[in-house]
C-alpha cells in the first residue's frame, strides 16, 4: 500500500508536494474535487496538507470516516477548520503573533509531550516554533505537541484511534509557510515528517 495527499491546488500545495525536494514523496496526489470519487482503500495514509479549504472537506466527512474505520491513517495539518470535517475535534482559535521573535522577550512556548511518537523522536523543539494559530481537543487524542500559554494554551498536534485506522491532527501549518518560501523551521520539520509519513 501507498501514501497519497490530498492536492487542494494551492501554489504552496504545488511547491511542496511537486517540487523540490518533497517532490515524488507520494504516490499519488488527489485533487481536493476528486476526493469523493478516489479509492482511498489503496493508500495506508492519507495527507490533507495545509490551508485545504475546510468547508470542502466537509463534503466529504463520511469519506474520511470510512477511511479511518477501515484502517487507514489520516494525517491533517494546519488552518484547515478540522472541526468541520471530523467527529469528535474541537479547534479553538488562538491569536497569532507572528513576530515574536522580534520582540526583546519574545518566545513561542511550544513543547513536545510525547518524545516516544516516533514522529517527535528526532524533532527539534525549535522545528515547530513558528505561530501558533489554535488548539485542539479531540475526543480519545493523545496530546504530542503542546503550546503553553498561561491563557490560550492547549494542544496543536494530537493522535487518536478512529475504527481499525487513526488520525494525527495538528495547528501547525509547515506546507504553507515550505511552500512560500519561507520559516525554514517548516522545512526542518518536514524533512523529518515526510519521512515518517513514508514509512506508515
Amino acid at each position: 500500500m501507498s501514501i497519497a495527499s490530498v492536492d487542494g491546488g494551492m501554489a504552496y500545495h504545488a511547491r511542496t508536494l511537486r517540487e523540490g525536494r518533497f517532490a515524488g514523496a507520494f504516490d499519488r496526489l488527489i485533487p481536493l474535487r476528486s476526493l469523493g470519487e478516489a479509492d482511498l482503500g489503496a493508500h495506508r495514509a492519507l495527507l490533507i496538507p495545509c490551508r485545504t479549504h475546510g468547508e470542502r472537506l466537509a463534503t466529504h466527512r463520511d469519506v474520511l470516516a470510512a477511511y479511518m474505520r477501515g484502517g487507514g491513517t489520516l494525517v491533517v495539518l494546519g488552518e484547515t477548520r478540522p472541526d468541520l470535517f471530523l467527529d469528535g475535534v474541537t479547534l479553538r482559535v488562538v491569536p497569532t503573533n507572528y513576530w515574536w521573535w522580534l520582540e526583546a522577550e519574545g518566545r513561542l512556548d511550544v513543547r513536545v509531550v510525547d518524545r516516544a511518537h516516533p514522529l517527535l523522536r528526532e524533532v527539534d523543539e525549535a522545528d515547530l516554533r513558528w505561530h501558533v494559530h489554535g488548539t485542539l481537543d479531540v475526543e480519545g487524542g493523545r496530546e504530542l505537541v503542546r503550546y503553553e500559554d498561561r491563557e490560550e494554551g492547549g494542544a496543536v498536534m494530537v493522535e487518536a484511534s478512529r475504527g481499525a485506522g487513526r488520525l494525527l491532527v495538528t495547528t501547525l501549518d509547515p506546507v504553507y509557510h515550505h511552500g512560500s518560501g519561507f520559516m525554514p523551521a517548516t522545512t526542518r520539520f518536514l524533512e523529518v515528517f515526510v519521512p515518517w509519513l513514508a514509512g506508515l
